[in-house]
């Protein structure tokens, strides 16, 4: 059930969607803030972590100026998706859930896809990866990945599938072949992610992602 407020701010969002049929982005940011406060209002946001939490809303909020902060160090492009890294804990994979929620409730009442993506962990993948190759009922299949947004959380923590295949980085280089967007949550730095992958995926990784390293005290101690 989506409460009287919430509904409220949704109308809002269909107002502006309506507003900007060519333009963009379609979702006003101030709609998008009063989503996030209603859906999330445990999400801590601080002097040490807002300048990178508001260029990530500013990213999927489609706002040109959104590496305003300078949080990005490689080349910042809208049209690149998003590579976090850095300490354990600091709120990564809470802030991508909160977006992915939000991105969810909107596509679902106003059809509009602009701040939804699937989601899956590595691990949960690698997990499915070995399931379909038990069961032939299995409706899992790794190139159904290859296409469309996709948002992979804690890259690098999931083992080579029977100790020799890397399956993830077999989807990454698929997805830069294509030219789609990936978001990334990790607790490997991108030469981590290089050496762990190889280098025809470190390589690819500045063309792919503004990346962002997050680093601050953890929410977990």
């Amino acid at each position: 059930m989506i409460s009287t407020y919430s509904q409220t701010i949704l109308a809002e969002v269909l107002a502006t969607k309506k507003e900007n049929v060519s333009s963009s982005p379609l979702i006003d940011k101030k709609v998008f803030w009063k989503l996030f406060r209603w859906y999330n209002p445990g999400f801590q946001i601080t002097s040490e972590n807002q300048e990178i939490v508001f260029s990530i809303f500013r990213y999927f909020l489609q706002l040109p100026d959104f590496n305003e902060y300078g949080v990005i160090k490689n080349k910042a492009s809208l049209e690149k998706g998003l590579l976090v890294y850095g300490d354990y804990g600091v709120g990564k994979s809470t802030l991508f859930d909160a977006i992915h929620s939000i991105g969810k409730v909107i596509q679902k009442h106003t059809g509009s896809t602009q701040l939804w993506f699937p989601r899956i962990s590595s691990v949960h993948m690698l997990t499915k990866y070995y399931e379909a190759q038990k069961d032939p009922a299995s409706n899992f299949k790794l190139e159904d990945f290859y296409r469309g947004k996709l948002y992979l959380d804690d890259l690098g923590i999931e083992d080579k599938a029977y100790n020799r295949e890397e399956i993830i980085g077999k989807l990454l280089f698929e997805r830069h072949r294509r030219k789609l967007k990936t978001y990334v949550t990790t607790n490997e730095n991108p030469s981590a992610i290089a050496a762990r992958y190889g280098n025809h995926i470190g390589d690819r990784l500045p063309e792919m992602f503004n990346i962002i390293k997050w680093e601050g005290k953890s929410w977990r101690e």
